[in-house]
């Protein structure tokens, strides 16, 4: 009863499902695990959801095992997996009506390649829903925004996993931040406390560097204005 509670008064689901009908669409949610936006009891026509994830249900159930925020008997049934950042051979051929993804487009570590396949495997007039944080009411406040200069990096190097960078700055600069005072303007000049050392940062960039190391950390940082700046130039 607490789930279906929470299912109805999601904001995020009951703008989604204004603007999209998907009692008669096929589409493709990215990255759900635990809380997709649409579910199969929302499909009472001929609509079909699918969900794709880094990896499978048995594989994300045991990476979560011990994660208490992550209630793992709620992972949702993976039909693609997607371990290589290539949506395109991840969903065999399939096109869709649309394409959710929350909280996933910060993670992905060539944002071009992304944009390209999701429109790839869109039917044609198909849409692409992005929930996006805004960081300067996360974690992330006290990074700096990613610039265009470094997505056109990233694809033009072909990059598959988080650099170096992306893995030090995230673990080195993440804060304590409270999203309600942020946005009432009652820090009154107080300065987030860090979450994590540098020497953590300093050990998992080395992992990656020299070891082929991998970890799902926030690659990509953005305030609304940047990021239409990043779709505008690209």
């Amino acid at each position: 009863m607490e789930n279906d509670e929470k299912t109805i008064t999601n904001p995020r689901r009951e703008f989604l499902l204004e603007m999209v009908n998907v009692d008669q669409l096929k589409g493709l949610e990215i990255g759900p695990l635990t809380d997709p936006l649409v579910t199969h009891e929302d499909l009472k026509g001929q609509g079909e959801i699918f969900y794709l994830d880094h990896l499978s249900t048995i594989e994300l159930k045991e990476k979560y095992r011990a994660d208490p925020s992550v209630d793992v008997e709620n992972i949702v049934n993976v039909d693609f997996v997607c371990s290589d950042g290539d949506l395109v051979r991840a969903v065999s051929g399939n096109q869709f009506d649309y394409i959710v993804a929350s909280h996933v487009i910060e993670h992905v570590p060539n944002i071009l390649k992304f944009l390209q396949d999701t429109q790839k495997i869109l039917k044609s007039g198909g849409q692409l829903f992005l929930i996006i944080p805004d960081k300067r009411f996360t974690f992330d406040a006290e990074r700096p925004e990613t610039t265009f200069g470094t997505v056109l990096e990233s694809f033009l190097s072909d990059e598959t996993k988080p650099s170096v960078k992306a893995v030090y700055d995230h673990f080195a600069k993440s804060v304590e931040l409270n999203a309600h005072e942020v946005w009432y303007g009652l820090l009154d000049g107080r300065q987030p406390r860090k979450l994590l050392s540098s020497q953590l940062a300093w050990d998992l960039a080395n992992e990656v560097q020299f070891n082929n190391g991998y970890y799902d950390v926030h690659v990509n940082i953005f305030t609304p204005k940047s990021f239409f700046e990043i779709l505008e130039q690209a």
